[in-house]
């Protein structure tokens, strides 16, 4: 039985009243890796992130939009800081998640949410065969690590929608993350 979408639903509009979520998951993501860069995971495991490279954040939309893309060879991320903190959103990141056994290097835009660009590490568990099972076996396996890692960033997502969904988010994680970002803030304001 096919799924029957509700009448008169513009899915464009609904996705870009939406958007918003995905921003806000990817700056906090951000600032919180930054904090401390384990998160807990399913069943009491840990999951690192690591924000690598390259960071596009933008404001407004159309023709006023505005955009930085920062660059970051040596883990200097003071112009995404500032872009953040002067209310730029993050549209896109590249980062490394490691939990469990995977290893991997990806792009995540805001608006899936969907990994691009994707880099696992080698898995010492790859059959070695190069026959067809040994290329049936390679293919399965990074089905799976795949799997895992879409698992994995829908966990931290529930994380995010938690903590965002909580009454004391004003009062305890929004405050954590504006302190966080102060310091750069005010390196930045004329003397």
């Amino acid at each position: 039985m096919p799924f029957d979408y509700p009448p008169n639903v513009n899915f464009l509009d609904l996705w870009r009243e939406k958007l918003f979520l995905g921003q806000e998951f990817l700056s906090w993501l951000w600032l919180t890796s930054e904090m401390d860069s384990r998160f807990p995971g399913p069943n009491g495991s840990t999951i690192e992130v690591r924000f690598e490279k390259k960071l596009t954040l933008e404001t407004g939309q159309g023709l006023s939009r505005s955009q930085v893309a920062c660059q970051n060879p040596d883990n200097d991320w003071t112009e995404g800081f500032v872009a953040l903190g002067l209310g730029k959103k993050i549209v896109k990141a590249q980062l490394t998640i490691r939990a469990e056994g995977l290893e991997c290097s990806l792009a995540l835009p805001a608006d899936t949410l969907g990994p691009q660009s994707v880099k696992i590490a080698t898995s010492s568990e790859v059959v070695d065969d190069e026959g067809p099972l040994g290329q049936a076996g390679r293919f399965l396996n990074k089905v799976a690590l795949l799997v895992s890692l879409k698992a994995i960033i829908d966990h931290l997502f529930l994380s995010f929608l938690k903590v965002r969904l909580a009454e004391d988010w004003p009062t305890n994680e929004l405050t954590k993350l504006k302190e966080f970002l102060e310091p750069w803030l005010l390196s930045q304001e004329p003397s």
